[in-house]
This record gives structure tokens, C-alpha cells and sequence, in this order.
């Protein structure tokens, strides 16, 4: 055993990790990072296929980076930069005009009023009045602390309302809501499950480069700001290991080491743990703290349907039916709310929808490093899929494949013939080569609960900075900064 133990080993070297490892750095802690892989970043990882194409494997925008790990990590001044800052939303349709919502109001309205003139009308009021909410909610999901009555009182209310529910309230047009109903379906979650809506504001609350509600581009990709967190952790004074997996926490009543799958152990007098809750106090410290009835909860937490990437390299820019789809924003194709419950339904079940919803990005739209010169790369988030789909997922990726490229069809004519190559990360994938799972629904109990309990373990000195820690999973950092303000507020009473 290491004679001289670490303050904190954190465990994970995606962006949690590594913001909680640079904290604690910053703080003058001494923090060994633990990465299974042989490369840090991972949900930022970046997917090479094709000649020459690149394109984002799982984190395909940035939308809810915690400003605050930016600004006092110096993430610019390690190389952090934007290709776009503010990414359009569009929904192609199959027949009819896209609907294209920018952050220019006016132009927003009038994309809406060729669906609905009594939605152009009520959109402004409910963005204004999302925000508006989703800010004061802030003090809940950013800082921990305790909102007023009259926002408490609204998301106890949202608590009990659906997205589905909720957009019903305020739109007529299926286009629209099916449109903003995307991100209030996120993961595993159906639009038509109560607390759902609270998905809606908690997304509205998120702040990118210095824009409410705004989804944006790093300049090479997510991954790029996986490059920027490990170089901030360096500078920090954190010891990084990759190609290193962590089997045990040794822990009587709190941590005392980590034994990795090589054999050795490592002293420590805290662990931070960006696995899940599931993996952390189950796997790793083998059910302590837990108790019978909570590890038994916690074996049984699994969700059932999530989402995959379908990656496609293309000779020639795609061209999406109607006028004015932005090309470097995020393109979403959902036609309408019953079938987003559906879909959800059948993935639940074992099955691959029919008629599945769609988040396309195009980076090389927004940085010409992604694919060769004229040539395109589209990463296109297919949700929801089920999880353990009986025939296995080596099976259905062809399956996959296929119906994603004839969905496409149909909202961009004639991209089919111009595919030279073609990709699928699976669930599988994302839970075999990153690690990543999520034992809970991201339903709103836990959208609700303090950060507190969430980070906090059975065992002391073991804390969760990871997505299972987060409100709602998403890239964030968030996590990390606050498990590690936690660690050292009770370090140091």
C-alpha cells in the first residue's frame, strides 16, 4: 500500500472527474485520477470511420456546461474555444415548411405562424415565462440552495404535469410541440410521464457561453473540452492514470483505499466516484453503506430504453425539404407527441420503435476538420431505443442502421445515395467501452432532491460526482465542482 496516501482519489476521468479532480488540486489536495480507458474525455470522446471522417461518438452539443467551472477553471486560457455558440433548433417536416426556432424572436414567430398563428402568439409568453423560471430554479439545481415559495410552488406543480401535458396547455400545432417536446424527453423518460415537464425547465435553465437555454459547438468537437478540464487538472498538480480500472473500495464505516484490477492498492482518505450510484456502492464497495433493502433497490433501479448514435459520412451537403434548415444547428425530427409515447412504449418493451425521434448534428458544418473538403459528417442521436433488446445489439445495429437512413429519406430526399460510410454506437457500446449507465429515470424525485443527496454516500468520504449526481443527466462539470466543495467543507470540520 502507498505509504503516502492521496487526499482524493477520484474515480473517472470524463468532464466530472476531471473538474472535481481540479478543484481539489486547486485546493492544495493530493488527487490521483483513475481512468479504465486509455484516454480521458468520456462521453466527450470523439469517433473516427469512414476516410478521414470524424465525428462526436456520444456528447453530440454542449448545452448545460456549468458556467462557473469555466470562468474559475480558466477553461479559455487551456485552450477552450467555440465554432458556434448558440445553435438554431429546426424541425423538418414530411410535408409542410420546417419549423426554426433562432434566438431572434421575431423570426421565430414567423417560422411558428405558418403552423399556427395562435402559437406565434403564445410562444413568446412561454419562453419568457420558462426562463423566467427556469432562472429562479437555479438556486436549487446550481448552488443548493432553497428557491422562493412562488417558484417552489411552480415545480411542484410541474412535478405532477407531464411535457406532453404541459405543451398542450400552451400550444395547438403537433409540429411544435413534438418539436420542443425532444428535450423534454430526455434519456429514458417519456413525454407523457408525470414530472416530465420539469425536463422543460430544467434545460431552460442551463446557461452556454453566456446564453440562457443555448446549445453550443466547441471548436473540435466535445472533446475538446475534455483536452481543456485535463490540462486545468495538470496545472493543478493531479496525477492522471489512464489505462487504469478501479475494482474496490475498501471501506469499514469510510474510504481507506482503492484496489485496482492490477493488484494494487492505493491509500486515500476520500473517494469521488463519476460511475453510477449503482456501480459505485455495489460493484466497487460491494454493497457497504447501502443496506439490504437499498442495495436491493439499487439492483433493481435499471432503465429500460435509452438512445443510440448513428453516424454517416456523406460526399455532399445534405439538403432538408423545405426552406431555411439551418445546417450548423440542431435538427430534430419528431412529428408528433402520440408518437413519441409510443415509441417509448416499444422501447420499454424490448423493441425497436417504428418511428423514433432524432437529434441530427452536423459538425463539419461548424468546423471543416471534421470531414474532408465538400464532404459532410452527421451525427444523429436516435431515441428512444430499448436497452437490452432480446436479440442482442449486435443483431439490431444493422436493423438500426437501415431504418435511420429511410427515416432520413423522408426529410432530406436523395441523402441515401450520398452515404460512403456508416457507424452505430449502441448502448451497449456506451456501456462496454465508456462505462456509462444510469440506474435511475432521471424522474422528477430526483430532479427535485438536493444536491446533497445525490452526491452523499452510506460511507464516509465517498462522494458521487458523476451523471448520477446531476438533476438530470447531461455534460456539466457541475457535479464535480460541487461534490469536491463538499468533500472539502467536511475535511474541513
Amino acid at each position: 500500500m502507498n505509504p503516502a496516501p492521496y487526499d482524493a482519489v477520484v474515480i473517472g476521468a470524463g468532464v466530472s472527474g476531471l473538474s472535481a479532480a481540479a478543484y481539489l488540486g486547486r485546493a492544495g489536495r493530493r488527487v490521483l485520477v483513475l481512468e479504465a480507458r486509455n484516454k480521458v474525455g468520456g462521453l466527450c470522446d470523439t469517433a473516427r470511420f469512414g476516410e478521414h471522417f470524424r465525428a462526436p461518438a456520444i456528447a453530440q452539443t454542449l448545452y448545460a456546461l456549468d458556467p462557473r467551472v469555466v470562468k474559475e477553471l480558466g477553461l479559455a486560457r487551456h485552450g477552450l474555444k467555440f465554432a458556434i455558440r448558440d445553435m438554431p433548433l429546426s424541425g423538418p417536416r414530411s410535408a409542410g415548411r420546417p419549423i426554426v426556432l433562432p434566438r431572434n424572436m421575431a423570426d421565430a414567430v414567423r417560422s411558428i405562424a405558418t403552423h399556427s398563428r395562435a402559437d406565434a402568439q403564445a410562444y413568446p409568453r412561454f419562453r419568457r415565462e420558462l426562463f423566467a423560471l427556469g432562472r429562479a430554479a437555479r438556486r436549487l439545481w446550481w448552488d443548493d440552495g432553497a428557491p422562493g415559495k412562488g417558484t417552489l410552488a411552480k415545480l411542484a406543480y410541474l412535478k405532477r404535469r407531464s411535457t406532453a401535458a404541459f405543451l398542450d396547455s400552451w400550444f395547438e400545432s403537433e409540429a411544435l410541440k413534438a418539436l420542443l417536446a425532444f428535450d423534454g424527453a430526455a434519456g429514458n423518460v417519456s413525454p407523457f410521464e408525470p414530472g416530465s415537464a420539469l425536463l422543460l425547465v430544467w434545460r431552460a435553465a442551463q446557461e452556454m457561453c453566456g446564453l440562457q437555454g443555448a446549445a453550443a459547438f466547441p471548436q473540435g468537437g466535445p472533446e475538446a473540452l475534455a483536452k481543456a478540464l485535463l490540462a486545468a487538472a495538470q496545472a493543478a498538480g493531479c496525477e492522471i492514470r489512464t489505462g487504469t480500472a478501479a475494482r474496490h473500495i475498501h471501506a469499514d464505516g469510510a474510504v481507506a483505499a482503492v484496489g485496482l484490477a492490477s493488484g494494487e492498492t492505493i491509500a486515500c482518505r476520500a473517494v469521488l466516484s463519476s460511475l453510477s450510484r449503482r456501480k459505485t456502492l455495489l460493484d466497487l464497495a460491494g454493497g457497504a453503506g447501502t443496506g439490504f433493502a437499498g442495495a436491493a433497490a439499487l439492483a433493481r433501479a435499471r432503465p429500460r430504453a435509452g438512445a443510440a448514435r448513428v453516424l454517416l459520412a456523406v460526399n455532399a451537403a445534405p439538403a432538408f425539404a423545405g426552406a431555411g434548415v439551418p445546417l450548423e444547428g440542431r435538427i430534430v425530427i419528431a412529428e408528433h407527441l402520440d408518437g413519441l409515447g409510443a415509441a417509448h412504449a416499444r422501447a420499454q418493451a424490448g423493441e425497436l420503435p417504428d418511428d423514433f425521434a432524432m437529434e441530427i448534428v452536423i459538425p463539419s458544418a461548424a468546423d471543416a476538420g471534421f470531414a474532408p473538403p465538400g464532404q459532410h459528417v452527421l451525427s444523429v442521436q436516435v431515441r428512444p431505443v430499448p436497452l437490452s433488446p432480446p436479440q442482442g445489439w449486435a443483431t439490431l445495429k444493422t436493423t438500426l442502421a437501415q431504418r435511420t437512413v429511410l427515416a432520413l429519406e423522408r426529410y432530406a430526399p436523395g441523402l441515401a445515395r450520398h452515404i460512403t460510410a456508416v457507424e452505430v454506437v449502441s448502448p451497449d457500446d456506451i456501456a462496454v467501452t465508456y462505462g456509462a449507465e444510469d440506474e435511475s429515470c432521471g424522474g422528477a424525485g430526483r430532479l427535485l432532491a438536493p444536491w446533497t443527496s445525490r452526491i452523499r454516500t452510506g460511507i464516509a468520504g465517498l462522494l458521487l460526482c458523476g451523471a448520477s449526481a446531476e438533476p438530470a443527466g447531461a455534460v456539466s462539470g457541475r457535479a464535480g465542482r460541487i461534490a469536491a466543495a463538499v468533500l472539502l467543507a467536511e475535511q474541513r470540520a
